[in-house]
């Protein structure tokens, strides 16, 4: 069966058994290794692994995974792109995260900007926020696979959401879904004491949200933390010593709230941000499509 003869209801058709699973599962485990890169799995050792005695069984199951999920080499099967996507979505447990939390909420060291409050960290189904619990302020609220919230500490957990945040806004920002990988496209809202989350209180006087045009994919965020992503910003967190890319999110009032930002037009869009740093500033200019038109360095006002 060739990749534009199977259409979506028999791809995930394929996966409706336990055995294919299994198959799945085994060839995945057997790549997983930098030394081994794609490797092969000879007809006797997958079946072997998979643990299967009825060899009709195995060949039925294995013969519908073949041509979209499986290869099939002279020297045993291996998984095609589609198969290790779909391993690899298993092992993340993206199909199947419901589980309830067993990560207790926990102060992550920095007080609200809104409220003065400490800030928490916890799970909501399977999204790691990072809010005030006192006004609900919400700095951080990003899907995390429960797999990667495994014997980790605080501080571990910490860092890792921070990371995948990071990672995730910064491809938003650049006009590509973190998702499905489609084109995103960028909106400029004006503040109306509320934002897409119901779960979020912050007030600004503009937003923007980043929503894919093929899936359900969105973001929102302060038009400050845009810059975040930025070379202007990272280049000057770093004649300050200090990457930016490695700093959270909600311990950087500029970023998060919109107190260092001005609206310098409406028709169209134009807006400047002050980023503080030790004893200077960064101001810079965004026009309507959030892009920096102009950046200057001056000594901060104290």
């Amino acid at each position: 069966m060739s990749d534009e003869e199977l259409d979506q209801e028999t791809a995930f058709s394929l996966l409706a058994d336990d055995t294919r699973v299994r198959i799945i599962r085994e060839l995945g485990r057997a790549t997983a290794s930098p030394e081994t890169g794609i490797p092969t799995l000879p007809y006797a050792e997958l079946k072997s692994r998979v643990d299967i005695r009825d060899s009709g069984r195995f060949n039925y199951h294995l013969k519908k995974l073949v041509g979209n999920y499986v290869a099939k080499e002279d020297d045993g099967y291996r998984l095609r792109w589609p198969g290790m996507v779909l391993y690899r979505t298993i092992v993340a447990g993206l199909l199947t995260d419901n589980v309830e939390s067993t990560i207790e909420r926990f102060a992550v060291g920095t007080d609200c900007h809104r409220c003065g409050d400490s800030i928490e960290a916890h799970l909501y189904e399977t999204l790691f926020r990072v809010r005030c619990p006192s006004c609900d302020a919400n700095y951080t609220d990003i899907y995390f696979p429960s797999h990667g919230l495994r014997d980790r500490s605080e501080d571990e957990l910490l860092r890792a959401v921070h990371r995948r945040s990071r990672t995730m806004l910064d491809a938003t920002t650049s006009g590509q879904c973190p998702w499905c990988a489609s084109e995103v496209t960028a909106d400029i809202h004006a503040g109306d004491g509320s934002l897409p989350s119901l779960h979020d209180t912050r007030d600004f006087d503009a937003y923007v949200v980043y929503h894919c045009t093929d899936c359900t994919g969105f973001q929102y965020m302060p038009i400050s933390q845009v810059l975040l992503y930025h070379p202007v910003t990272i280049s000057f967190y770093y004649d300050h010593g200090t990457d930016l890319t490695a700093v959270p999110e909600w311990t950087l009032e500029w970023a998060v709230t919109g107190r260092t930002t001005t609206v310098l037009d409406t028709d169209p869009w134009r807006f400047s941000v002050r980023i503080p740093l030790e004893d200077e500033e960064l101001v810079v200019e965004l026009d309507e499509e959030l892009e920096v038109v102009d950046s200057a360095i001056t000594a901060r006002d104290r």
